[in-house]
C-alpha cells in the first residue's frame, strides 16, 4: 500500500522555543561523541582562549530540544508513522561558538518535501531547518535535518 506525505506541511514553522546552555552539558556532550579537546572540557584553558570559556562542539545544538514539537508531531503533520521514517541527514552551519549560560532562540520549519526513487522504492525527504538566535537577534547557527520517508 503506497503512502502519501502531506506536503501541504512545507514552509510550516513549529512554536519558537527557548535554551539556555549548561556548562556541564557541554562537557557531557564533548565526552559522549569521544573529542576530548580542551576547549570544551577545562575551564582554565576556555578562559585563557579567545572566547574567554569553554565552548561547545559544533553539533551541539543537536541537543536543544523542544518537548512541544517532538517526533510524534512532525509525523501527524506529514500523516505518516514511525515505520516508515529513517534518519536521512543532518548538517551544521556554526557562525559562533557557544558558551554556557547563553540563552537562544530556536525555530524549526519544513522547508521542502520532495521524492525520489530509490534500489528499495519510492521516497520521500523532509528537510528541516532550525535556527538558533541569540538574545540580541543574532543567528548563532542553522541546523539541518533531513528526514526519509519510504513511500
Amino acid at each position: 500500500m503506497a503512502v502519501q506525505v502531506n506536503r501541504s506541511v512545507i514552509g510550516k514553522e513549529y512554536p519558537a522555543y527557548v535554551v539556555t546552555v549548561e556548562r556541564g552539558k557541554i562537557k557531557e556532550f564533548a565526552r559522549a561523541i569521544g573529542d576530548l579537546n580542551q576547549h570544551y572540557l577545562d575551564d582554565a584553558v576556555g578562559r585563557a582562549s579567545p572566547w574567554g570559556d569553554v565552548i561547545a562542539p559544533p553539533t551541539f545544538p543537536i541537543t536543544f530540544r523542544d518537548e512541544r514539537a517532538d517526533a510524534e508531531t512532525l509525523l501527524h503533520d506529514l500523516g505518516v508513522d514511525i515505520s516508515r521514517v529513517l534518519h536521512g541527514e543532518q548538517e551544521f552551519e556554526v557562525h559562533r561558538p557557544i558558551r554556557p549560560g547563553e540563552t537562544f532562540t530556536c525555530r524549526t520549519r519544513i522547508v521542502d518535501i520532495h521524492e525520489k526513487a530509490g534500489r528499495s522504492g519510492p521516497m520521500a525527504f523532509v528537510r528541516r531547518e532550525t535556527s538558533i538566535v541569540d538574545r540580541a537577534g543574532d543567528l548563532v547557527g542553522t541546523m539541518r535535518h533531513t528526514t526519509v520517508v519510504r513511500l
